[in-house]
Order: C-alpha cells, then sequence, then structure tokens
C-alpha cells in the first residue's frame, strides 16, 4: 500500500496553509481546501511518477501542483514519499526549497 509522510516544513505548511485561509476565507473552506490537499497526497503516494521534477532546484526533488499550491516531495522507497514542503505558486520557490 502506497503511503505519504511529511517532514516537519510540511506540516508547517500545512498549519500555515489552514491559518491564512480561516483568516481570509472561513474555516469551512480551510477544511475542505487541507482535505483537497491530502487527497492528493494521497494520490501522489499512489503514483509518484506523475510529479514534475524540479531537481534543477533540489536533488531528487519532484512537485505537483494542487490548486494555488505545489506539494514538493521525495521517493523514499517503492511504497513511500516523504512531503517535503507544501508551496504557494507564487512563493520564491529556490530560496524555500534550500
Amino acid at each position: 500500500m502506497a503511503k505519504f509522510k511529511f517532514t516537519n516544513s510540511a506540516v508547517k505548511d500545512l498549519s500555515d496553509i489552514w491559518e491564512y485561509t480561516t483568516k481570509f476565507w472561513s474555516e469551512k473552506q480551510a477544511e475542505k481546501y487541507y482535505r483537497l490537499i491530502i487527497q492528493d497526497c494521497t494520490e501522489l503516494a499512489k503514483n509518484p511518477q506523475t510529479g514534475k521534477d524540479y531537481s534543477e532546484i533540489y536533488p531528487k526533488l519532484l512537485g505537483q501542483k494542487t490548486s494555488r499550491h505545489i506539494i514538493f516531495y521525495r521517493l523514499i522507497d517503492k511504497s513511500t514519499i516523504e512531503i517535503t514542503r507544501i508551496l504557494h505558486e507564487r512563493m520564491d520557490l529556490k530560496n524555500r526549497l534550500k
């Protein structure tokens, strides 16, 4: 069974996304967006090859867009991916991923 795990940075990203969405939209919208991100992480774990190659930013880094954010991840083994960051598409990705 395919699995995913979060780095501490990715957990903080999720928390920040939740807080921002709650503040500017609503808790209901934050919950909806959180579920979308988790669903996309689950799908990425099942099909990790679907991600875009971001190795020019960081070695062996892959990413998949989900709404306005990009889920960055690495393959750990055949059945596990590690979600390293979840960043807004407008952020300076190179500096945030160092």
